[in-house]
């Protein structure tokens, strides 16, 4: 069977930086499975999968504008310490949720000064080309859409 949309695939993988950092390899986590084109994984990597047969090898240098998007100046912000004076001592790498437009958004505080601090809405990936090992273990059809019709398995709050 080919990988084409709507098709589960199950990979083996493994993937970095283009610099060398390791993200992780199915070796830790296992096989990968996912949906071809439901967007269950990085756009770039669904693209290229395309065609693939079980047994298939590929090594995709991937970049970040099909990764995890490039970094964006305007997802940085900029506060008076006393904004964050609720969570006690903020340190560097410390996550923060927050909600700008009804929704929930992750922050992460990248620097603090006596004057400032400074917090990134930027997925942590975000202006990384990505390096993809990969081998195509398994295609099949698809289990069906769960009865919201929505592929979230229910999860999503949709009922």
């Amino acid at each position: 069977m080919i990988a084409t949309t709507n098709k589960q695939v199950t990979i083996t993988y493994s993937f970095s930086t283009a610099d060398g950092r390791s993200l992780g390899s199915s070796e830790q986590s296992g096989p990968f499975q996912f949906v071809l084109g439901r967007g269950d994984i990085i756009p770039g990597l669904d693209r290229r999968l395309e065609g693939a047969k079980v047994g298939d090898s590929f090594h995709f240098e991937i970049p970040a504008s099909e990764a995890y998007g490039e970094w964006q100046e305007d997802k940085e912000f900029r506060l008076d310490p006393s904004a964050l004076a609720s969570l006690g001592e903020a340190k560097p790498g410390m996550r923060v949720t927050t909600t700008m437009q009804g929704q929930p958004v992750e922050l992460v505080i990248t620097a603090i000064t006596d004057q400032e601090v400074v917090l990134d809405g930027n997925h942590p990936l975000a202006g990384h080309d990505i390096v993809f090992d990969v081998r195509i273990e398994g295609v099949e059809d698809a289990p069906l859409e769960d009865d919201h019709g929505c592929g979230c398995g229910g999860t999503c709050g949709c009922s």
